[in-house]
């Protein structure tokens, strides 16, 4: 029997997980998930980096992971560190692939070796992307939409920018 003055509505679809880890970035770029998650400070992006793998549906484990006691956060090093990340991603080829810059995608990261020394010093999460300007949403320098191009500009214009594409 219908009710007169009632509709249903079909239910709204769960975000993809892309949309998951760029909602979660884009609340807490500026707002930073300190009770959760803690701080490092000044290099903080690669935990908040991460905090949007998780968001995206990403598993921690016996390498890449957080915990938190009684106010007490601990890390794993993919977590909060840059190079680490790298090998943890290199070593993880079912997670992410390294990709040029034209087959970067919104949700992938990008990762900065401002001295080109083989070493990365700050990782990013791509934000949009307008032609060929890759733009990050990020923690260290806190922004929703930092230019890829910017950031190396800002370090002395010789560093280079590598993206991991993200297969999962």
């Amino acid at each position: 029997m219908l009710l007169s003055g009632c509709a249903t509505s079909p239910a709204a679809s769960a975000p993809t997980p892309v949309e998951a880890q760029m909602d979660y970035l884009m609340a807490h770029f500026d707002d930073r998930n300190v009770g959760q998650f803690g701080q490092l400070g000044g290099t903080d992006c690669v935990n908040f980096a991460s905090q949007g793998l998780l968001a995206r549906g990403w598993t921690m484990n016996s390498e890449w992971w957080h915990s938190e006691a009684s106010g007490l956060h601990q890390y794993g090093r993919p977590w909060i560190s840059s190079t680490a990340l790298m090998s943890y991603l290199t070593a993880h080829p079912e997670l992410a692939r390294e990709v040029g810059p034209g087959e970067v995608v919104i949700g992938d990261l990008a990762q900065f070796d401002y001295k080109n020394t083989g070493k990365r010093n700050h990782t990013g999460t791509v934000s949009r992307i307008d032609g060929d300007e890759v733009f990050l949403v990020q923690h260290s320098e806190d922004d929703a939409y930092k230019s890829v191009d910017a950031l190396i500009e800002s370090h002395g214009g010789t560093g280079t920018v590598h993206y991991w594409h993200l297969l999962k």
